[in-house]
This record gives structure tokens, sequence and C-alpha cells, in this order.
């Protein structure tokens, strides 16, 4: 009981000074979209070429705001990273210290921490969850997806959702609107069986998901609830796509479209929803006071001697998934968590902006408390690895706070940037299954300068020993606090 009136009365505490900013200006709506395994180079406008795939809309959000050259996802996975999203706090700080919510996996978020969901609802705005969650439903696992769903998005401050509860190909076959399946008939499974990696599961008595369509229902529901808002009532969409993530499945309409293959078409899919998102917002009169954010849960997907995967293909014809980063999704390199960061906000960021300030998609939290209230509350226990970038993206004198990073891959291994400098800990994370360790025999601590070697090729650990101890030190430092900032 007490921690659930903490957490109500936190949310008061943002509350408290909204008249006053209200009277300045309106608030501005906001439209978070995520795209899923979408890597760094996957763009035109970071370094794609047009020859091969083409982006315009998500590159007009470039040209009409800031791109960032140095934004990390927490983890180089996606479960973990929407927790960070969501909650401001490193993911490894909750239950999942590595890995991703199982298919049937119980709620991550704890509905009694503060989401960046609760903090706009408690200030007016309408919010919506749409698209891919994989974060979880209900508190036991397995979860009953024929009950209700709860606790879930619905206690995360969401007033709607409508998602796929873990990928676009998982075995569930299903969507799940606010606390239920979309559409169940009944509690009878159905009497055909689908297979997940080879294990049969049956299916529910409910409307069945076809792949190559999933990006136009969830971009479908994204519009439809937008066209419900007007200038009124402020909004905020978090729209989570599933494109790229496996398996690869272009719509009907945009196959063969690109010119590397399935792969390509499936990014251009991407760009399509974000460019009908961007055309209702313009017809409904409310981009102009609308920040919409595009960025990625992490890096892309990079098959090992598979030459048969759409994306080997695609990297085949010329595309550089990644750009020159090293590594892929799942590793601890910059190829797993530097992901694409456009922010746009009319009138307010600068068009054909740069910035190489380091940000995370943790710090989302902050900055919206930042441009929406008067930031957060000194109790760390709210978005406590938050640091708003609201001065990079309006270019002021004061900087951007956040001066380290931590960043983890699948495994739970960590790093920690620092100015020009990157150190990798070979440490297993608490709990890591024995049987598993081998996984970790290989490691070793690793230390970059990113500067002179972004592509994170020469391990000067053994030749800069104080500047490793330096930053493992405060890697140590901010596993033992309860935040970072």
């Amino acid at each position: 009981m007490n921690h659930q009136l903490n957490h109500f009365s936190w949310i008061a505490i943002f509350c408290c000074t909204i008249s006053v900013t209200k009277a300045q200006n309106s608030k501005p709506n906001i439209v978070f979209i995520l795209a899923d395994d979408f890597g760094y180079g996957s763009l035109n406008s970071y370094g794609a070429s047009k020859n091969l795939v083409r982006t315009p809309h998500i590159d007009d959000l470039a040209d009409a705001g800031m791109r960032f050259t140095h934004a990390h996802t927490p983890v180089s996975v996606c479960s973990p990273t929407r927790y960070g999203l969501l909650t401001g706090s490193y993911p490894w700080r909750s239950s999942l210290k590595f890995g991703v919510v199982d298919p049937d996996g119980a709620l991550l978020p704890d509905p009694d921490k503060v989401t960046v969901a609760d903090v706009l609802k408690n200030q007016g705005y309408n919010t919506a969850a749409i698209g891919k969650w994989h974060l979880g439903y209900g508190n036991k696992q397995p979860c009953d997806f024929t009950g209700k769903l709860s606790p879930g998005p619905l206690d995360l401050g969401f007033d709607y959702h409508f998602a796929v509860p873990q990928n676009h190909g998982d075995y569930w076959g299903v969507y799940i609107e606010n606390d239920e399946i979309y559409g169940l008939r009944s509690k009878k499974a159905q009497p055909y069986s689908r297979t997940y990696y080879g294990t049969p599961y049956k299916g529910f008595d409910a409307p069945q998901r076809v792949n190559k369509d999933v990006m136009e229902v969830i971009t479908d529901k994204s519009l439809e609830w937008l066209k419900k808002q007007s200038a009124d009532t402020p909004f905020f969409l978090y729209f989570a796509a599933v494109a790229v993530h496996r398996p690869i499945t272009p719509s009907d309409f945009m196959r063969g479209l690109s010119d590397c293959g399935p792969y390509g078409d499936f990014i251009q899919d991407m760009d399509l929803s974000v460019g009908k998102i961007i055309e209702t917002l313009k017809y409904l009169n409310l981009y102009d006071n609308t920040i919409i954010i595009f960025s990625s849960d992490n890096g892309g997907v990079i098959p090992e001697n598979k030459p048969e995967e759409e994306e080997s293909q695609a990297i085949k014809y010329g595309l550089k998934i990644n750009g020159d980063l090293r590594g892929r999704k799942h590793l601890i390199y910059e190829g797993g968590t530097n992901v694409p960061f456009i922010v746009s906000w009319p009138g307010k960021v600068e068009q054909h902006s740069v910035s190489d300030d380091l940000i995370n998609l943790t710090d989302v939290f902050a900055t919206v408390a930042d441009i929406t209230g008067n930031g957060l509350p000194n109790n760390k226990e709210v978005a406590p690895d938050s640091y708003s970038f609201l001065p990079s993206l309006l270019k002021k004198d004061n900087k951007h706070p956040r001066t380290s990073m931590v960043t983890a891959d699948a495994k739970g291994m960590q790093a920690i940037q620092m100015g020009a400098w990157k150190f990798i800990d070979n440490t297993p994370p608490e709990g890591f299954p024995e049987n598993k360790m081998n996984q970790y025999k290989n490691e070793r601590p690793q230390l970059y300068n990113l500067v002179e070697d972004p592509g994170e090729n020469v391990n000067v650990y053994e030749k800069n020993p104080q500047k490793a101890k330096q930053l493992l030190d405060e890697l140590n430092r901010i596993r033992r606090a309860s935040s970072s900032r």
C-alpha cells in the first residue's frame, strides 16, 4: 500500500507545475516510433545508398529536425530496451539480468513504478501503445492468454493498447487489444497447430495474424487512434513497429520495390508507416505541435555463414546494415547498441541539425519530463538512469548532463562509455546459468578509444590499465547505486 501511495505521490509532484507551463504554451503531442532490429546504416540519412533502399519519410524527419550520431540502446536486444525506454531505468536493475521476456512471461515493468506514460497521462495526455509489446502480461508465468491480461500496459499509464504480444512471427499468432486477445471467440483451441522452433502449439479461437500484413494492421490502428485526437488534448503515441525483425515479411505492396531484396523491401515498409503517420498528423493539422522521435530497439541482425538469409542477401547487394560499426544485435559492440535517433519538433529543433552528444533511450523519460513539466523529481527512484537531452535539442549552452553510459548485450555482459573511452567488463551477470557459462569462456576485458578507433578493432586494455581501472570503478559505482544520476 505504501508503495502505491509513493507511486501516485510522485506523479502528483510531476503534475503540480502543469498550470504554469500550460499558460506559457500548449503542450506538444509526442509520437515515439520504435523500429525493430533496425541498424545504424539502414537509412539514407545514415549512409544507406538510394541505389539499394529508399527511406524518404524518415529522412524527411531528419531534414526537419535533429539527427543523433551517438544514440544508444541500453541493451542490444529488444525486451530490456523497451523496459528502459518506458521506465528510464537500466533494465539490469529489474529482474531481467539477461535475455528477453519469454513468450508466456509475466509483465516485466512493476506497475507500482512510475513510467513515462504515467507522467504524461497524469498531465492530461491521451496515451496509446500500439505495435510490438514484448514486455509480458499478467503476474504469473506461464500467462493465461485466454483470460484478462492484467497487469499490463493499461496499468503502466496507457489508455489504449493494440499489439503483437512478442514478435510478428511468434507462436501466439493473434493480436492483443487492451487486456485481452483481439476478437477472442471462445477459450477453445483452434483445431490446427502451429510450430515455433519445431515445437507444436495450439492456436487461439480468434482472428489470426498474417505476417506480411502486420505492419499495415498496426499502422492502421495507429492512424485510427490519431484520428480520434484533437488540438484540445495532447497525446502520446508509442508506435512499436515489427519491421525489420525476422521473419522478413514485406507487404505485397512493397515487395520488389527496393534494390537489395526482401530485407530492403521491409525497411521501406517501415518508412511507409512513418510516412502515413506524418501525413495523418498533417491532415489533422496536428503536425506543427507534435514531437516525432524515430529510433530502434537495437542494431540489425548480421547472419553468420547463412547466405540464404534475407539480411545476407541485402549485404551481398552492398547494404551496410549497421554502417561501419562492429557487431550486431545481441552483441556488446557498437553495432548492437548504436542506433539511428531522429527528433523532429517544428519551430523548436533546428532543421538539418546533427548532434554528437551521447544519449540513451532511457533518456527519453527525463527529456519528456523536461519538455512537458519541470523535469524529474529529486527522488531518484523515478527514472533513475535518465538524463534530459533537451539542451542538445535546443542547442543550449548548458550541455546534456550525461557523462557516462552503461550498455549490455543479450547475455548480460556490460560495457561503460566515458568520453572517448569504452570499457567492456567480461563478468557474467547475477544469476547467469551455470550450464550456459561457456558463453563467457572466451570473453576478456576490452578497452577501446572510440574517437581513434570507432570500429572497435584494437583492444588497448593491456596498454592502458589505469584508464581501464577508472572505467571499471565507475561501472561498479553505478551498479552499487540505485541510480546513476
